[in-house]
């Protein structure tokens, strides 16, 4: 039970880093996709996360840290979104299926699929083996 759960959370994991993907956007595209956060890099190279971001003019405005704070264009090296990424997330459901069709085709092919012959001959020697199973009508 443990592996499944654990298997579960990879997958999970799995398909949260599959399915999006960080994009630099201009403050023009970050307005018309108005995500719930983006993360900015400043020209010092530090990053800081901005909640809400809205652009007013020629200023990125949002929560950091809680607080209320515009960051002119000028101090802005780089403004980047999370965004949907379908062909990675298409990519993995495909890995995802292979892997378990594979699993699936191990463990039923992992039996053995031969009719059961008798124990110490060829079915229907009961002249020589009147004790085999078969030989007293239970297959």
């Amino acid at each position: 039970m443990r592996s499944i759960v654990g298997c579960t959370l990879f997958v999970a994991a799995l398909a949260s880093a599959a399915c999006r993907t960080m994009k630099p956007v201009s403050l023009e595209q970050l307005s018309a996709l108005s995500p719930d956060r983006a993360w900015v890099t400043h020209a010092d190279d530090a990053v800081v996360v901005v909640f809400v971001p809205q652009v007013v003019g020629d200023t990125l405005a949002g929560y950091v840290n809680g607080q209320l704070t515009q960051l002119p264009r000028a101090d802005l090296k780089q403004v980047t979104v999370r965004r949907p990424a379908p062909m990675r997330t298409a990519l993995l459901v495909v890995g995802v299926a292979a892997g378990v069709g594979g699993l699936l085709a191990a463990l039923s092919g992992s039996g053995n699929t031969q009719l059961p012959t008798a124990i110490s001959g060829q079915p229907g020697d009961c002249d020589k083996h009147p004790d085999d199973p078969i030989c007293q009508g239970h297959p």
